[in-house]
């Protein structure tokens, strides 16, 4: 049987587990096409991170949202360096009465 190899190559795959964080923040434009319309968005959190928003269904949402609060929970990965992505699993704006 060769179940045993099958098992270590999966593990070896995914070497981090994932898992849900909670991220707060603003919705600030990262890329622009030529007539200067958002194609892109990032949070920029209070403590001055900046996570980069993965451009899926759920992600492209907030770009409607540029200039909002908004907590966002998601799976956070580093991309390159000091950058970190967030895959978006849900959104909610923040309004002055639930501050």
């Amino acid at each position: 049987m060769r179940i045993a190899s099958t098992g270590k190559e999966v593990k070896k795959k995914r070497r981090t587990v994932d898992k849900l964080t909670m991220v707060r923040g603003i919705v600030i434009p990262v890329d622009w096409d030529k007539e200067g319309n958002a194609l892109a968005v990032a949070i920029s959190s209070p403590d001055e991170q900046e996570y980069l928003i993965e451009q899926d269904e759920k992600g492209k949402e907030l770009i409607g949202l540029i200039r909002q609060e908004v907590e966002v929970s998601g799976m956070v990965r580093k991309a390159n360096k000091d950058r970190k992505t967030i895959t978006v699993k849900s959104c909610r704006l923040k309004t002055s009465e639930n501050h």
